[in-house]
This record gives C-alpha cells, sequence and structure tokens, in this order.
C-alpha cells in the first residue's frame, strides 16, 4: 500500500516538473461548429496564447493584441491625452539594438510574409502577418524583441511624431472622418471615446520620450498581451517556441480603466457642418446602446443586417435604389457602444430627405414585425459572412481578438451567432423600440463648404 502510494507521488511530482520546465499551463479547450478546436494557453508571466491548428496549407497568421487604446492613455493619470497609443502603433515598426530601423520589414518580407500591418482602436492595439508556418521561429524571434526591447530614441521618435501628425492632416481631409468625429463628440459628454483615436495635433507633437518610455513598459506587458496562431501548427512546436522567446518578459501593473458614466440623454443632438472636400452631404445617426455582453447585442447584430447587408437590404432599397444615396449602411458598434447609420448622398440630394426616410423605415420596425423572409434573409447573410471570415486564417484570428477585447470572451462572436437561432423577428422589434429614441440619438451632417455650421 505505502509503495503504490510512494508511486503515485512520484508520477504527480514528475508531472509538476515537467509543467514548471514548460513554462506554461493549458486553460482551456474549445470546439467551433465544424469541429475544429481552440486551445487557450498561459505562460507564467501572464500572457494569453490562442491556438487553431489547421493543416490544410503549411501557412499561419501571427496576431499580437495588446490590451490598451486610446481609452486607456486618456483615462490613464500620468498621461491624460490621446494619440501616444495610435503613435505607438508606428514607432513598433521601428528599430531595436538587435534589429536596427528597417530591418523588422525587410526581413519579414524575406519570409514570405504578407497582409503584415497594426491597428489602433478605442480599445486595443493589433499587429498581424501571414506567413509560410516554417518562418515561425525568426518571425517570433523579432516579434518578441520589438515586444521586449523597442529602441525609443529622440530622433527616431521626433520623426515618427511627424509621420502622425501627416496622416492626422489626412484625417481632416475626410468629411467622413470629421462626421464620426462630430457623431461621437455630439453622442459623449464625458466618455473619452469623445476624442479622437488620433489625438490632436497639439498632443501628437507635444508627447515626450519619457511619457513614450513609461507608455511602453506599463502597456507592452506579457500580462497585457495576446498572441493568436490560425494555421499549420501545434501546441508543442508553437507553445516552445512562446517559452524560449516571452518566458522571460516580467509582467507589469496595468492601470486599471473605469469608464466615467454618461449623463442620460433627453433631448435630440443635431450637428451641421461644411467641409471644403465635400462634394454632397453626409448624414450619420448615432443612438446609444448595451454593451457586447447584453443579451440585446443577438437581435441588434441581426438588425444591423436586415438593414444593410446584402442586395435586399432596406437600406439599400430605400435610399440606393431609387438614387438618393449612394451608399447606405447601419449596424451595431461596442466600444463606444452604438447603433450607427451612415448614407452618403447622392449629388444634389439632401441629408434631410433621407432622414425621413430613415424616420420612417424605423417607425415601421417599431410598429410592425419584419416578415419571416426579410428575417431569414438577414440570418443567412449574417451566417455566410461568418463562414467567409472562419475560412480564412487571419479573418478567423481578427474575430477571435476583437471579441476577446470587446467582451473580455473570445468566443462572444460564435455566441452571438449561436444565439440567432433563439430569437425571432419580435425581439428586432422589441430592440427598435427600445434604443431607436429619437431624445436619446445624435446626427451630423457634413456637406459641401458652403453650408454652415450648426448645432442644437
Amino acid at each position: 500500500m505505502m509503495l503504490g502510494r510512494y508511486i503515485l507521488f512520484l508520477i504527480f511530482l514528475t508531472f509538476s516538473v515537467m509543467a514548471q520546465m514548460d513554462g506554461y499551463q493549458k486553460v482551456a479547450e474549445k470546439t467551433f461548429f465544424n469541429g475544429e478546436k481552440l486551445y487557450e494557453f498561459k505562460l507564467k508571466n501572464g500572457l494569453r496564447v490562442l491556438m487553431v491548428p489547421r493543416h490544410q496549407a503549411k501557412v499561419l497568421t501571427y496576431q499580437t493584441w495588446f490590451d490598451v487604446g486610446s481609452v486607456h492613455e486618456k483615462l490613464d493619470p500620468k498621461l491624460k491625452k490621446t494619440g501616444l497609443a495610435h503613435l505607438f502603433e508606428h514607432m513598433m515598426f521601428r528599430g531595436t539594438e538587435k534589429y536596427p530601423d528597417g530591418r523588422f520589414d525587410e526581413l519579414t518580407a524575406r519570409m514570405g510574409g504578407e497582409k503584415q500591418n497594426a491597428t489602433t482602436h478605442f480599445y486595443r492595439t493589433n499587429y498581424f502577418v501571414s506567413i509560410p508556418s516554417d518562418q515561425l521561429e525568426p518571425l517570433m524571434a523579432l516579434e518578441a524583441d520589438r515586444t521586449r526591447a523597442l529602441k525609443l530614441t529622440g530622433d527616431v521618435f521626433e520623426k515618427e511624431k511627424g509621420a502622425v501628425v501627416g496622416e492626422r492632416r489626412l484625417h481632416n481631409d475626410s468629411p467622413m472622418a470629421i462626421a464620426g468625429d462630430e457623431l461621437l463628440m455630439s453622442l459623449f459628454d464625458v466618455a473619452p471615446f469623445r476624442w479622437t483615436i488620433l489625438g490632436t495635433e497639439e498632443e501628437i507633437k507635444g508627447f515626450t520620450l519619457e511619457e513614450a518610455q513609461y507608455f511602453y513598459k506599463t502597456f507592452y506587458a506579457p500580462n497585457n498581451a495576446t498572441i493568436i496562431v490560425v494555421g499549420d501548427i501545434s501546441e508543442d512546436v508553437l507553445m516552445k517556441l512562446l517559452v524560449k522567446y516571452y518566458g522571460d518578459m516580467p509582467s507589469q501593473e496595468v492601470p486599471r480603466t473605469v469608464l466615467p458614466a454618461e449623463p442620460e440623454k433627453t433631448k435630440e443632438r443635431r450637428v451641421e457642418k461644411g467641409h471644403k472636400q465635400a462634394t454632397s452631404e453626409l448624414l450619420l445617426i448615432g443612438y446609444p446602446i448595451g454593451d457586447i455582453n447584453s443579451p440585446d447585442a443577438v437581435p441588434l447584430s441581426l438588425l444591423g443586417a436586415h438593414l444593410s447587408t446584402g442586395m435586399e437590404a432596406r437600406l439599400r432599397k430605400l435610399l440606393v435604389d431609387p438614387g438618393i444615396a449612394v451608399s447606405a449602411a447601419a449596424h451595431p458598434n461596442s466600444k463606444p457602444n452604438i447603433f450607427e447609420f451612415f448614407i452618403q448622398l447622392a449629388e444634389k440630394r439632401r441629408a434631410d430627405q433621407a432622414l425621413v426616410i430613415v424616420d420612417r423605415e424605423i417607425s415601421l420596425l417599431q410598429r410592425k414585425k419584419v416578415s419571416e423572409p426579410e428575417f431569414r434573409r438577414a440570418l443567412n447573410q449574417e451566417l455566410l459572412s461568418l463562414y467567409a471570415d472562419f475560412n480564412e486564417n487571419s479573418s478567423l484570428g481578427n474575430w477571435l481578438g476583437e471579441y476577446l477585447m470587446l467582451a473580455g470572451n473570445y468566443m462572444r462572436g460564435f455566441e452571438i451567432v449561436e444565439g440567432y437561432k433563439a430569437i425571432t423577428p419580435a425581439d428586432l422589434q422589441a430592440v427598435a423600440k427600445k434604443y431607436f429614441k429619437k431624445q436619446n440619438r445624435s446626427m451630423v451632417i457634413v456637406g459641401p463648404e458652403k453650408m454652415k455650421g450648426k448645432k442644437s
């Protein structure tokens, strides 16, 4: 009896040592609707890893997601500005001591890297590239090095600030970009969604090297990051390399972000603005909604498809086909949590003409359930979109990463689609009644420069 217990103890001790040597733990295993598996791991320093093995082709997508965007820097007591998160997206393609400026792009190109880029949003920053799977280790060496040892020097920092100032000026030249900025400014009185992700030109020029070093050390920590790999990979290969290149990075204390509560809206807001680049009018309408984890996210998502996805979408039939608008779309958004309508009017058409049609359609949604054929069409469009995204490695990685950053749950997108099975046209009617209230909404009209600026 004692011998048996001793053997069991040795087995337990062996597995414990092996796990310690591995430097990571398996957190979860999920099965997708098609039978494919997702595996979640975590390194000792807090780095999260999502892996979806696919061996149909010798390629993979490698993505790094940092839980930091313009909202975090605006609310950070040591920064209280916006624009540095986006500026760092640029800085991460500059040099380190080991790989000087210019070498990153050169080396990834030699690996056969494609779709290499990065984006910054209110709530996250991500970096991504697709490569042949036999190039994983050299790519990971590059990625880990810039996460660990980015070379922040004054001359490079100032040069990149100048490039971002140029991007900010291009942003100002876009009527749609300015309309979007104005909509968020009107919808949010206190939340940092009211400030553009790029920051102001003054903020960009004013960032110091000390602020950049603080931001990098604090937010580009392994415990604030997720690496997603989809494609020709196995656990043994991936996790061995991740422990090798990332395992000794120290975790950091990341400031907790709490969004300020928005005061309740009691009156419709309207902004009119002229723009020198506008050749026709733009109409944007926004309604506050619940967050992505709310049960309402399911019918709101399908309502967006009903209004704007496909050739038979309601807004297309009402506005585009008759020649009133060049394009028309509507969809729910998260962080910021709003339901948005975007309408690009045809020349010589007026935003108020489109507004009457949109309001009539909203009233119809609230008074009458959409027909069963229309409901099924929207559902099929959403499923088609999911299947198209799911089949492509980088799109699946984006899907998982976005929902992880938005909801804290990388499976939330699949839960929403699964939730479609339980809703009916009555649920679309219910959310239209609940959220599409005139006293809660803001609208922005941007047109040719001769248009006078007006707010109400």
